[in-house]
């Protein structure tokens, strides 16, 4: 949905700061910049070529040693995190065939970058008609979600589904709502609750169809009630329904969320609204994790890199990359991880705000390219290449000399880092 690194308008809600702090233009230049002989990049640029791994995609499934040895990883931990540029049709074509491998490995649950109540939405569409039933519950735009309003990513969760027993969820949804504010509306609309809170209701409701229909009338995203709303609307509902049901409280606590952190965004705290993001996906992790009882299970995690790195991550948070890996090493577990990138010369989906609707644009502005020039050059321009980054955090451990921060944040941030040049932008579901 509202990639906030990547928003093809010049609207000054979301165009007019970045969560980085150098420009595409920058990033681009940095990505361009040949290793120093000698240099410790250099010698990553050495040990990354000695240590690549071929990752084939023939005839739509994907194969050889990379491949194998993804399914091992994975099979050998708890949890596989998967960061990714986002909008690479590739890299949801290999969640697809990831994910039910890792299901014969013991995985039974899937988080990804939506909200609870609408993970638990499209876990029962998808239990019901597949992935037509998701088309048409998204045909309705006041029930699309961040993301899977791309074909390929749809596919993948319906995939995913598939490989799983009927009638067991398997979907978490750990982030925000950004499009569906209406679709939850409804829905608590339809629970019991005292004539009190009918009546907040009915003006959150009223406020949000308002500014759904300016933005409809003039495409400005200042317009998008999730951005542009007052969370104290929310708090309203919550004080006149003391005692609301769990499904009611999680949504009410969704919404006021939401608005809560893009409130932070558009008044330009930008620091705050990504600190209390990453707290909101930590809290709500824990919420899913927390009600399994007996035998954990073991999860698949696919967000934007950002979320999946380990350590301060590129937004200078603490995210889920640093709480999963750390949970797993309390509960006797293993974490996995791995960066997804679209390589040099390729495209990706991006989010045109105005449209609604997903553009491709150069993979070169991408921000997690910016220091990774050692190691995205040694990939294979024939195939997809996977770089081992437990090979490479030797040559990028403490030293009095700098080295470039974003290779180390990266190196040191995910096991594994796979480049798919070639790759081709994911389509409009």
């Amino acid at each position: 949905m509202i990639d906030r690194r990547n928003v093809l308008t010049g609207a000054a809600l979301l165009g007019g700061a970045s969560l980085f702090p150098r420009s595409a233009r920058a990033a681009q230049a940095t990505a361009s910049a040949a290793p120093q002989p000698g240099s410790r990049e250099e010698k990553v640029a050495r040990r990354a070529a000695e240590s690549r791994q071929r990752l084939d995609f023939v005839g739509g499934r994907f194969s050889g040693p990379a491949w194998d040895w993804l399914v091992e990883k994975g099979g050998a931990a708890d949890f596989f995190l998967l960061g990714e540029e986002h909008g690479i049709a590739e890299n949801s074509r290999l969640a697809a065939q990831l994910f039910p491998a890792l299901v014969r490995r013991g995985y039974s649950k899937a988080a990804v970058e939506i909200s609870p109540p609408m993970a638990r939405e499209i876990d029962s569409v998808l239990a019901r008609g597949g992935l037509e039933a998701l088309r048409a519950l998204f045909r309705d735009r006041s029930s699309n979600v961040s993301f899977f309003g791309m074909r390929e990513e749809a596919e993948w969760l319906a995939a995913a589904r598939e490989a799983l027993p009927e009638g067991r969820p398997f979907l978490w949804g750990l982030d925000y709502e950004v499009g569906a504010d209406r679709h939850l509306m409804r829905l608590l609309r339809a629970r019991p609750k005292p004539m009190a809170a009918q009546a907040a209701l009915a003006r959150l409701e009223d406020a949000s169809a308002s500014a759904w229909g300016k933005y409809d009338q003039t495409g400005d995203p200042s317009f998008i009630y999730t951005f542009s709303g007052d969370p104290a609307l929310v708090r309203a509902v919550r004080a006149a329904w003391p005692k609301p049901d769990p499904r009611s409280a999680w949504i009410l606590d969704t919404l006021e969320r939401t608005l809560e952190i893009n409130r932070l965004w558009v008044d330009k705290r930008s620091w705050e609204s990504n600190a209390l993001r990453s707290a909101n996906l930590r809290s709500n992790f824990l919420r899913y994790w927390r009600a399994e009882k007996g035998s954990k299970p073991r999860v698949f995690l696919k967000f934007g890199a950002s979320h999946m790195m380990r350590g301060r991550n590129s937004t200078e948070v603490f995210d889920l990359g640093a709480l999963v890996p750390e949970l797993a090493e309390m509960e006797g577990k293993k974490a996995f991880s791995l960066l997804v990138l679209p390589g040099a010369g390729t495209e990706v989906a991006a989010f045109d705000v105005r449209k609604w609707r997903y553009s491709p644009q150069p993979a070169d502005r991408s921000a997690y390219m910016k220091g990774l020039k050692s190691i995205v050059s040694q990939a294979y321009p024939d195939a997809f290449t996977l770089f081992d980054s437990t090979a490479l955090r030797p040559l990028l451990g403490y030293s009095p000399v700098p080295s470039d921060t974003e290779l180390t944040r990266m190196v040191h941030g995910f096991d594994a880092i796979l480049v798919m040049s070639g790759s081709t932008a994911s389509t409009n579901l």
